[in-house]
């Protein structure tokens, strides 16, 4: 009868949790839904928007700074860059608010090949995770109380435990919102600018070793495709001829020999 009486406080915190946990979702699922687009109330729409430019350039020199004053015109930072003998590449982090200026602005940095607009709405994923987030922080401001107002030690490592847990989910859901809130913010866009086709950067025209082998493959298997017509047409139409000529010999010098008999005898 004492163990079910010592027993009691612990079990009523665990009750008290599970209710407080059950009362804070499901008010807050009713603020959510009150707030859908169906309740009449219009809710921000949330976009993360990126892009790619693709440009061929007569300097890399001269477009990376061309790209570098780009972003900075736009209040953004590039946060990866690239770079080879005939080629430049950047991803740029522009506010989402400048993103179509700054997509327009870049293609003129050099002539334009090609461009590309992306966009996700994350509408719901963003307002869920808000709505979870406002959950959890009530929880954990309701579990602090209980702590202080707790009676013996099981009751607190209980209650402990539990806000340990909120702590951590608080933690990840938080670093979630955090990302998503600076893809929100700030659109992407790839930046790839390339020299025309066999220059470099000092303007020198390369010589074009793909283009050259493919000739001289083509030129070895013209050759040998007309090698090929050549004998085939020797066989088809040569080979009769040299047997009728063969045929014209032997009827008139060969064994028969007309013509050589006939002269024998106009001898």
């Amino acid at each position: 009868m004492m163990s079910a009486k010592k027993m009691a406080p612990a079990a009523f915190a665990a009750d008290s949790m599970a209710a407080t946990e059950m009362s804070v979702m499901e008010s807050n699922d009713a603020v959510y839904e009150e707030s859908a687009p169906d309740s009449g109330v219009v809710q921000e729409r949330k976009l993360i928007y990126s892009g790619d430019i693709n440009l061929e350039v007569s300097s890399l020199a001269e477009s990376k700074q061309a790209v570098e004053a780009w972003v900075k015109k736009f209040g953004g930072y590039i946060s990866n860059s690239s770079e080879s003998s005939t080629s430049v590449s950047f991803t740029a982090n522009i506010p989402s608010a400048e993103f179509h200026n700054a997509m327009n602005e870049g293609g003129q940095i050099g002539k334009l090949k090609s461009k590309n607009i992306y966009s996700n709405d994350v509408t719901d994923n963003y307002y869920d995770l808000e709505t979870r987030l406002s959950t959890r922080h009530i929880l954990l401001e309701r579990l602090e109380k209980y702590l202080s107002e707790a009676k013996d030690m099981k009751e607190m490592l209980q209650i402990e435990t539990k806000i340990n847990d909120i702590t951590s989910e608080l933690e990840r859901m938080e670093g979630q919102m955090n990302r998503l809130k600076n893809q929100i913010d700030y659109s992407r866009i790839n930046v790839y600018a390339s020299l025309p086709v066999n220059q470099s950067e000092t303007g020198f025209i390369l010589p074009d070793t793909k283009t050259g082998a493919r000739k001289f493959l083509g030129n070895v298997v013209n050759f040998f495709a007309n090698f090929a017509f050549v004998a085939l047409y020797i066989v088809i139409f040569g080979v009769p001829v040299i047997l009728f000529a063969m045929l014209i010999y032997w009827l008139t010098f060969g064994k028969i020999g007309l013509i050589r008999k006939l002269f024998r005898r106009i001898r």
